[in-house]
């Protein structure tokens, strides 16, 4: 079974990084941090989709949830 890609918005500031992944009332969530900068987010939605997304920033980060 494949997984859909959910839709995400980024944003910084000078010390920070904001992702936010629009997916509304998520079932089963997985999110990790790494701090060499790879984000990696899974989840079921309200349909019962999968969904499933890496995003992979350009740095290393202190990783806070």
């Amino acid at each position: 079974m494949c997984s859909r890609q959910p839709e995400v918005l980024w944003a910084q500031r000078s010390e920070k990084v904001y992702l936010t992944i629009s997916l509304p009332e998520a079932k089963d969530v997985s999110l990790k941090c790494e701090p060499d900068g790879v984000f990696n987010f899974s989840a079921v939605g309200v349909n019962g989709d999968s969904f499933s997304v890496t995003v992979q920033i350009f740095g290393n980060i202190s990783p806070e949830v």
